[in-house]
């Protein structure tokens, strides 16, 4: 089974639908240790994103000589990029990737707050209804979008992204937080974290917001806390605390492998550092589509992956079930990715031969179906909702504004998409555009 290798501990590769936090202090490596995830799950074929609003991530694209290629990854950007960023790309720009399956950095350096705050809420939004693979998205500064104050014009920004963190799952989506603090960060966002890696030091403030996340992940034993708190001010660089008590079932110390790509340190690069030029055979196809139209259509996915019902209470597991669990999730993963690949490939052979894709067909469903469905989606989901505004006016077509000014609901934010996306993966309800109807075929 491939594994993610952060150094002197190995990750199950599942773990790119789960989701971390990295808190470290200013310069004790987190960054550099989110780098390290990232080229392992290239290395895994798991694509990536980057929310990335101290524009370093751009390091990616070359070797650590700071000359030779790197990843192919696509950077969004102002400063460094392939692509000039505006604040009203973020639907965009998800489609794209999604549809291309490719990695990006969306790096909003130099931007206005109130800008990069719309377009990583609109492409948040977005992404989490149309993922169809397993995706990981790495979110730097964390605090910037989902604080522990929400005020003013952040609560936009701080329900889309916190809905990627609590529900990304579900979508095939994980998600790694790094910052330098737990206490500015939203204490009930910060709990829904499956593993804390930290890094050294951490204050007496936030000492109190891990003790929440220790609290709410079901670790009783105190001793192990208190000497965990002890040991955050003096861990040397490259070293860290894996903390997971119920993904991995692990508390250690480990050490942090050297990176594989460029770590440019805004401080440390040095006055003589030149800025290589952002040219990449294998990113360019891509670059070129997504320059040439500014307004993709967006890709009609089937959702794949199943719904986990939410463990409101803490389950103390052994290892063996933990290993088991663990491993049958990388299966799936590692199959997603394949089937992916090969419809990739039967497109691409499509084109060549001038062939036209195939078009969608559903397959004939019992008339009790949508009586299981309601059952299954709760009789007063809002998903239920709409299938009964739908079934009540069969072979008729309305677009999601008009069935949601008909239920009374507003027609946008992640809990709503989510239920839509909920929805769609049961095959009750088909669309045209866009406009939905029941599928004919009921």
């Amino acid at each position: 089974m491939n594994e993610i290798n952060l150094g002197s501990i190995k990750l199950p590769i599942n773990a790119a639908t789960k989701s971390f936090a990295i808190l470290a202090k200013r310069g004790a490596g987190k960054t550099y240790l989110g780098g390290v995830m990232a080229e392992e799950f290239f290395k895994n074929n798991i694509p990536f994103v980057v929310f990335d609003p101290i524009d370093v991530w751009w390091g990616l694209r070359f070797d650590k000589n700071g000359k030779d290629k790197g990843l192919p990854v696509v950077v969004f950007g102002l400063e460094h990029a392939d692509i000039l960023l505006d604040r009203d790309m973020g639907p965009e720009i998800a489609r794209a990737i999604v549809k291309e399956n490719v990695s990006c950095v969306i790096s909003t350096f130099g931007m206005p707050k109130v800008g990069a705050r719309h377009l990583i809420a609109e492409f948040a939004e977005t992404l989490l209804n149309i993922n169809n693979t397993p995706r990981h998205v790495f979110i730097e500064e964390a605090h910037e979008y989902v604080p522990q104050r929400v005020v003013g014009g952040m609560s936009t920004v701080f329900s889309r992204v916190e809905s990627l963190v609590t529900m990304g799952r579900n979508r095939g989506i994980g998600v790694t937080m790094l910052n330098q603090r737990a206490a500015t960060l939203n204490k009930d966002v910060l709990t829904q974290i499956d593993t804390l890696l930290a890094l050294r030091s951490l204050g007496p403030q936030d000492r109190k917001a891990l003790a929440e996340w220790v609290e709410a992940h079901g670790t009783e034993d105190n001793k192990k806390f208190d000497d965990f708190i002890k040991a955050l001010p003096s861990i040397p660089t490259g070293e860290g605390y894996i903390w997971s008590p119920e993904f991995l079932g692990v508390f250690d110390k480990f050490k942090i492998r050297k990176r594989e790509t460029l770590h440019p340190d805004r401080e440390k690069i040095g006055k003589d550092f030149e800025m290589p030029e952002l040219t990449q055979t294998d990113v360019q196809s891509f670059i070129s589509k997504f320059s040439s139209s500014h307004s993709s259509t967006a890709q009609k996915v089937k959702g794949q992956s199943k719904q986990i019902p939410q463990i409101i209470q803490p389950i103390v597991e052994n290892e063996t079930l933990i290993q088991v669990r663990n491993q049958y999730e990388s299966q799936l993963i590692q199959k997603d990715g394949e089937i992916h690949r090969l419809n990739a490939i039967i497109e691409n052979i499509r084109g060549l031969v001038g062939g036209t894709p195939q078009q969608t067909t559903y397959l004939p469903l019992s008339n009790d179906v949508v009586s299981m469905w309601k059952n299954k989606l709760g009789p007063s989901s809002l998903a239920t909702r709409i299938l009964n505004f739908l079934v009540e006016n069969n072979h008729r077509a309305f677009s999601r504004e008009q069935i949601a000014l008909a239920l009374g609901v507003s027609a946008k934010g992640g809990y709503i998409n989510n239920e839509w996306g909920r929805l769609m993966r049961t095959s009750t309800v088909v669309k045209d555009g866009s406009m939905y109807k029941l599928n004919p075929n009921l």
